[in-house]
């Protein structure tokens, strides 16, 4: 008896020590502006043993994605009922299998793309796409207006002090732009708080124009 009791009290904490794990949840708000278009987005990372489900959600639309670790990216969601996308995309190998519907149109699509990791939701979860100690990574992102596969680069860009909620905060900048020769067409900064990584501010150029995030609570 003493035996299974010590068995059963094992397994009790067990079972806490994953509830914890599999309760390792961050959820923050950014106001995002373009143009003069404002949004309040939703951006949470829930953290497992073997990865994070990232999501972004506001008032149009909800992304998910399940990061697993080693790998990237392994599956992706998107859903604006307003313009008729329901997407649903996976991983297997170096293929991404994408179906459901782009602007009201069923689809079902496989996308070719080379070992670099799948990175879709950019903003949360940097320190897993580019550790410490890596300054650059090359990565693959599916756009979601035609849903081609696109080879990107992030690299980290020096560290400098930004204003933020009326006070200088030292930052690290992280660029983003293409891979190869399309690199200086286009590009994408993001800052992100040195004493802990935080993604609090980023400027990426889309649609046109330019859209802002700000971290609205820390």
């Amino acid at each position: 008896m003493r035996i299974g009791k010590l068995a059963f009290v094992g397994s009790v904490f067990l079972l806490l020590g994953m509830a914890r794990a599999l309760a390792d949840e961050t959820q923050r708000r950014y106001v995002e502006t373009h143009g003069d278009r404002t949004l309040v987005v939703q951006y949470g990372v829930t953290r497992s043993t073997d990865g994070f489900v990232v999501s972004s959600v506001d008032a149009r639309s909800t992304e998910t994605g399940r990061w697993q670790t080693g790998r990237g990216l392994v599956s992706w969601q998107q859903l604006i009922p307003s313009i008729g996308n329901n997407i649903n995309a996976r991983r297997a190998g170096n293929t991404i299998t994408i179906t459901g519907t782009l602007a009201g149109r069923q689809v079902n699509r496989e996308v070719s793309i080379d070992a670099a990791p799948w990175y879709q939701i950019f903003g949360p979860a940097m320190a897993d796409l580019l550790p410490r100690g890596s300054d650059r990574q090359e990565f693959w992102v599916v756009n979601p207006a035609d849903l081609a596969a696109h080879k990107m680069m992030v690299r980290r860009a020096g560290e400098e002090s930004i204003d933020f909620k009326g006070a200088k905060v030292p930052a690290e900048r992280i660029h983003f732009s293409p891979a190869g020769a399309l690199a200086p067409f286009w590009g994408a900064d993001f800052w992100y708080r040195l004493s802990d990584a935080l993604w609090i501010y980023s400027r990426l150029p889309e649609d046109g124009g330019l859209t802002v995030n700000t971290l609205d609570t820390p």
